[in-house]
């Protein structure tokens, strides 16, 4: 009997081995650093199958490498026995010297695990950017905050503004202004130079930027994310500023500002797409408060403030819906109303977040009604009017309130405890709504 031949590698066209590659690579259990500075070297090719197949031949070498060196990292693992630290920075570089065919591979370099004293560390960072030319995102660990020591800073802006490549990133996780905290200012600060490559993780602030600030914004700093204070001043005056490249925005108030103010605020900032928004916000004075008022019209309806949490907006088609909310209706809801709580609840569904969001965070939804619907809906009602209206939100997590109760103790009166009726329920409405993730009663 004839046998078909074992399927080669080699029969395929380099486009499906590359597909092929970026699966494996994708699918790697560990992350290992291209280049180490340890005394012992543990780096099983079995646990990194694109780093065995980069040594079959020259073809899966040529299409493998550019995925494997895309995202690496540098690590230095040092104890108190270990030779000090400059020496092992300087190997570090002289491996990266040994190995320069190769940093043009790198795109992405995420931040190392273990830190470095400043001065190795400086020029480490300078010598890796002047060799990887098509480096996109270099991350800096944790420890380095931008502002902290700019003496030290300042030549790494330099190599930074040096670099070919027009995508390249410096990310720092956070900064610190010494001016909004003292009268100490760096008599020289970053001068006139671009900050424009510069990434920030997230500014904590509870006040006004002060003048190291306004003038790093100036120079096109970019921060990702502006914490602000729970117990900070009612101020909301450093809306007035524009800042680069923000996405997201914890503990937002904005009562002190005007509707027409906020709108600005948003209009400057098209990236921002997520805000986690204070326990005392005032919705009906923001964009998604209005939005939501004139989408539930003429129902009435009361927020209730969760005790742990924020509600939370994301931004979908340039349109701001709820992503974390706590909604009670307190309509008088006839007796037998069931199209009403279903019209109530298609309205709030038009408001959340669909699948299409951004956030990768959960949506919380909490429902109650103020009216006693739950001495004639029945658990059938709820999962039909649940899943014909909130199916497109995904990774929901759902709580019923008081009325939820109502339906289990009307329709399963011999049990004592509600326990194992909501859990027959939860069943049923998975089982309908495949994004759902959680349902409680609150």
């Amino acid at each position: 009997m004839d046998v078909d031949p074992r399927p080669s590698l080699e029969n395929l066209p380099d486009e499906l081995l590359h597909g092929i590659i970026e699966l494996l690579y994708f699918d790697q259990t560990f992350c290992f650093p291209f280049l180490e500075a340890r005394r012992k070297s543990y780096r099983p090719l079995s646990g990194c199958p694109v780093d065995s197949m980069s040594l079959i031949n020259h073809r899966l070498r040529r299409l493998s490498l550019p995925i494997l060196f895309r995202n690496i990292r540098f690590e230095l693992q040092l104890d108190g026995m270990d030779i000090e630290v400059k020496q092992e920075v300087r190997r570090l570089m002289k491996a990266l010297e040994w190995n320069a065919h190769l940093t043009p591979l790198i795109r992405k370099r995420p931040h190392p695990f273990s830190q470095y004293c400043k001065d190795p560390e400086t020029l480490l960072i300078i010598d890796v950017l002047s060799r990887c030319t098509n480096l996109e995102h270099l991350e800096l660990p944790r420890h380095i905050v931008f502002g902290d020591d700019i003496d030290s800073q300042h030549p790494i802006i330099e190599a930074l503004n040096r670099h070919p490549s027009d995508k390249l990133r410096l990310k720092f996780r956070q900064l610190t202004e010494r001016s909004s905290a003292s009268s100490h200012v760096h008599p020289a600060g970053f001068q006139s130079m671009s900050l424009s490559r510069v990434v920030c993780g997230v500014w904590s602030n509870d006040q006004c930027p002060g003048q190291e600030m306004k003038t790093w914004l100036a120079q096109g700093l970019n921060i990702e994310k502006i914490l602000r204070c729970r117990y900070a001043q009612p101020d909301d005056s450093w809306m007035d500023y524009t800042y680069p490249g923000l996405t997201s925005i914890e503990h937002w108030k904005g009562n002190h500002i005007s509707l027409q103010s906020t709108i600005g605020f948003l209009q400057r900032h098209p990236l921002l797409d997520s805000i986690a928004l204070d326990p005392a916000h005032e919705h009906d004075n923001a964009p998604w408060g209005v939005a939501f008022a004139k989408k539930m019209h003429p129902y009435s309806y009361k927020f209730v403030q969760p005790e742990q949490g924020l509600f939370t907006v994301v931004k979908v088609d340039e349109e701001w819906r709820y992503q974390k909310i706590m909604v009670e209706f307190q309509d008088d809801i006839p007796h037998g109303g069931v199209g009403i709580v279903e019209t109530m609840v298609q309205k709030l569904g038009t408001m959340l977040g669909p699948e299409s969001s951004s956030s990768p965070d959960e949506a919380i939804v909490v429902i109650d009604f103020l009216s006693p619907v739950g001495e004639y809906m029945t658990a059938e009602d709820l999962i039909g009017i649940l899943t014909r209206n909130l199916s497109h939100v995904a990774n929901l997590n759902l709580h019923l309130g008081k009325f939820m109760g109502d339906i289990l103790a009307r329709e399963r009166a011999r049990i004592l405890e509600t326990g194992p009726a909501m859990h027959v329920f939860c069943k049923r409405l998975k089982q309908t709504m495949p994004k759902l993730d959680w349902v409680d009663l609150w």
